[in-house]
């Protein structure tokens, strides 16, 4: 319900901005299209809601989702673009009155090449918002791609030069990302034969769908399974029967184990290594509540650690990075930011939102791998391809 009020939030707001830079635009007809489409698309998302998580339209289930999506992203772009112009034009418009109402200012024209420029900008707008919302739309529902890592750690173990990880994360199975999805995402990671899966948190959205998910993931068929850690989503959604059903499939004798704050030993040709996995730091908006959590956590799930043994670390958020570092973790996997989902040549456009966006980082001879995601809540991206990505170490 929360989301369906942000969401008719936008579409007001979206007719606001184009009343402002475009007045005569929504107006008769076209101010019902308006209407009509706001509606339609505010029905598409909330039929699920009302009928059932699983529920599909009679007719078009996926093709009027997709354009559901489209509307609101569009609207979302005219929001983003619109607003700096029509806040540019009336500040133009009112130093205008101002300078025409003072009796000691000179007598001037209208600069009508300025306001000309003004009005034109503000008419391309609805054009650029939705040329940018389709582009993005068509990439995010384009599926995902495989992308190959190659990290290399100074002092690596010969045993583990070549070896092997799958990973996935922030799938977000529900409205746009369907248990099919996922499954061709595992499948993916088994044609590349790795050594190890993980699923680094936010697997589902609908609980509907949990048990078809926890199947997919059972199709899992990498040589030392695959870990998996919890992120917020899995919180927001319903803790206890995610938790319950990734147990069920462990007692069934399924390859996936679920980390929270633990860690799991295995040994690859002859090589100790133990994989570290951390419960997301559930804080609000507390920086401190976040810190003293993200320490607990690493308190007790390294608290088996050896130094014989070569560690990894699975972490939701990448803020846990430094605390994996100082622990002695080689390589961290992360997700949690979906890379900001739009970049301009290979730069995340909202790179200020965390300290870890997307891609590698390092802390002395540790690595930090951020994933943009395999899913999405909302199939938007530019520039940041959904993906599954395949990480080969090797001794530096």
């Amino acid at each position: 319900m929360v989301r369906l009020l942000l969401f008719l939030g936008v579409n007001v707001a979206a007719w606001a901005v184009l009343r402002s830079l475009w007045p005569g635009l929504l107006r008769r007809w076209r101010l019902g299209l308006f209407v009509a489409g706001t509606l339609l698309s505010l029905t598409i998302l909330a039929f699920p809601m009302l009928a059932g998580h699983q529920a599909e339209l009679p007719v078009g289930n996926a093709l009027f989702r997709v354009l559901a999506a489209g509307w609101t992203l569009t609207a979302i772009m005219v929001v983003l673009f619109g607003t700096p112009v029509a806040l540019v034009r009336a500040w133009a418009e009112r130093r205008s009155a101002r300078r025409a109402a003072s009796p000691s200012a000179p007598a001037q024209g209208v600069n009508l090449s300025r306001r000309s420029l003004l009005t034109n900008v503000g008419r391309a707008v609805p054009v650029l918002a939705a040329t940018t919302s389709s582009a993005g739309l068509a990439s995010g529902v384009s599926g995902f791609t495989v992308r190959p890592v190659e990290v290399r750690l100074p002092g690596l173990p010969k045993a583990l030069d070549g070896f092997r990880i799958g990973q996935i994360t922030d799938v977000h199975v529900g409205t746009f990302i369907d248990t099919e999805y996922l499954h061709a995402a595992v499948q993916a990671m088994n044609d590349a034969q790795v050594d190890l899966q993980v699923m680094t948190g936010d697997l589902i959205d609908d609980l509907d769908q949990l048990d078809g998910t926890m199947a997919a993931l059972s199709a899992c068929k990498a040589r030392h399974g695959m870990l998996a850690v919890l992120g917020n989503h899995e919180h927001w959604r319903g803790l206890g029967p995610i938790r319950r059903a990734y147990a069920d499939l462990e007692a069934r004798g399924g390859p996936v184990r679920l980390l929270v704050d633990a860690s799991h030993r295995f040994e690859h040709e002859g090589q100790r290594v133990r994989v570290v996995g951390v419960d997301y730091p559930m804080s609000g908006r507390s920086h401190r509540v976040k810190a003293e959590r993200m320490q607990q956590s690493a308190e007790q799930s390294f608290r088996d650690a050896s130094p014989e043994e070569v560690l990894l670390c699975l972490s939701h958020h990448p803020d846990f990075f430094p605390h994996a570092a100082e622990r002695g973790a080689r390589l961290t996997l992360a997700g949690h930011t979906h890379g900001g989902q739009v970049a301009f040549l290979g730069v995340p456009a909202f790179w200020f939102a965390f300290k870890y966006m997307l891609g590698r980082y390092r802390q002395g001879d540790h690595q930090l791998y951020v994933s943009g995601g395999t899913g999405h809540w909302m199939p938007f991206r530019l520039g940041v391809p959904t993906e599954v990505t395949i990480l080969t170490l090797r001794a530096a």
